[in-house]
C-alpha cells in the first residue's frame, strides 16, 4: 500500500467511524425519546437552547480551525529543517485534515439541525420538533467528542513516533522475524542517497558544473527521485521502489524500532544496484 493509499484509506475510515457515532447516538436518543422521554423542555428553553447553541459551535469551531493553520505552519517548517520528516509530516497532516473534515461537517449539520428546532417550534407540530431536538443533541455531543479525540491527537507528545510506526508498517517489506544488517541497509542507502545527490541535484541545476556546489542546495529525496524520473533516467518501477524505501528509511530512523528485516536489506540492495545500472556509476 502506497502513501496516497493510506490517505485516502485514513479518510474513510475516519468517516465511517464518525458516522457510526452519530448513527448511534441518535438512535438512542430518538429511541429513548418514544419509550421513555427523559426531559421535556417549554417554549422558552428549546428557543434559548437551541438560539445560542449555534453560536457556541461556531466559536468553538473557529478556535479549532485556527488551531488547525498554526499546526500545519508548525510541521511544515518541521519538514523544511529536515528532510526525512516530510513523509511522516504528510501522513500526520492528512490524519489532521480527516479530522478537520469531519469536524466541519458535523459542525454544519448540527447548526442547520438547530436552526431547524428553532423554525420548527413556532409551528404546531410538536412531533417533528420533538424528533429534531433528538436527533440534535446527540449530533452536538458527537462534535464534542470529535473535538476532544482531535484535541488529545494534537498534543499527544509521541504523534511524530506514531507517525513513523504507521508509516513503517506500509514500507517495509517482511515484518516477520527474520531480521537484516541494519548495518547494511544503512550503508546501502547511504550510497543510494549520495548518487540521487549528486545526479539528481545536477538535472535540477545545470548552471554549476561541479558537484560540491550544487550539494548545497538540499533538496528532498523524493524530489530528486522524480527529477530523475521526468527526465527520462529511470523507470516508474525504479521510482517506486526508491520513494517506498525513502519513506522506509525515514520511519525507521524517527520510529520507535531499528529493527530490519532480511527482505529490506535485500531491497536495498536491488535498488541500489538498479540505480547504478540505469545511471550507469560505480
Amino acid at each position: 500500500m502506497n502513501l496516497k493509499r493510506l490517505q485516502e484509506k485514513l479518510l474513510e475510515k475516519s468517516i465511517i467511524s464518525n458516522f457510526g457515532i452519530w448513527a448511534v447516538l441518535s438512535s438512542v436518543s430518538v429511541l429513548a425519546y418514544y419509550v421513555y422521554p427523559i426531559f421535556q423542555l417549554n417554549e422558552n428553553q428549546i428557543l434559548y437552547l437551541f438560539s445560542a447553541a449555534p453560536q457556541v459551535i461556531a466559536a468553538i469551531y473557529g478556535l479549532i480551525v485556527t488551531g488547525y493553520i498554526f499546526l500545519r505552519n508548525e510541521l511544515d517548517r518541521k519538514a523544511d529543517k529536515d528532510e526525512s520528516f516530510e513523509e511522516i509530516v504528510l501522513l500526520l497532516k492528512t490524519e489532521y485534515f480527516d479530522s478537520i473534515v469531519s469536524i466541519s461537517l458535523v459542525t454544519l449539520l448540527s447548526i442547520s439541525l438547530c436552526f431547524l428546532v428553532t423554525v420548527a417550534e413556532t409551528g404546531k407540530n410538536s412531533e417533528i420538533v420533538n424528533i429534531l431536538i433528538n436527533l440534535s443533541i446527540p449530533t452536538i455531543i458527537t462534535e464534542l467528542i470529535l473535538i476532544i479525540s482531535f484535541v488529545i491527537k494534537i498534543l499527544n507528545p509521541n504523534s511524530l513516533e506514531i507517525a513513523s510506526n504507521k508509516l513503517r508498517e506500509i514500507t517495509t517489506k517482511n515484518n516477520s522475524d527474520n531480521k537484516g544488517s541494519l548495518e547494511d541497509f544503512l550503508k546501502n542507502y547511504n550510497h543510494l542517497e549520495y548518487i540521487l545527490e549528486k545526479y539528481g541535484t545536477a538535472f535540477s541545476n545545470t548552471e554549476f558544473q561541479d558537484y560540491d556546489s550544487i550539494q548545497r542546495k538540499r533538496i528532498a529525496k523524493s524530489k530528486l527521485v522524480n527529477i530523475l524520473y521526468n527526465e527520462g533516467k529511470i523507470d516508474l518501477s525504479l521510482k517506486n521502489n526508491l520513494i517506498e524505501l525513502i519513506s522506509f528509511r525515514n520511519s525507521l530512523i524517527h520510529g520507535t524500532t531499528l529493527f530490519v528485516s532480511q527482505k529490506d536489506v535485500e531491497r536495498s540492495e536491488y535498488v541500489l544496484d538498479k540505480l547504478k545500472e540505469i545511471l550507469q556509476v560505480g
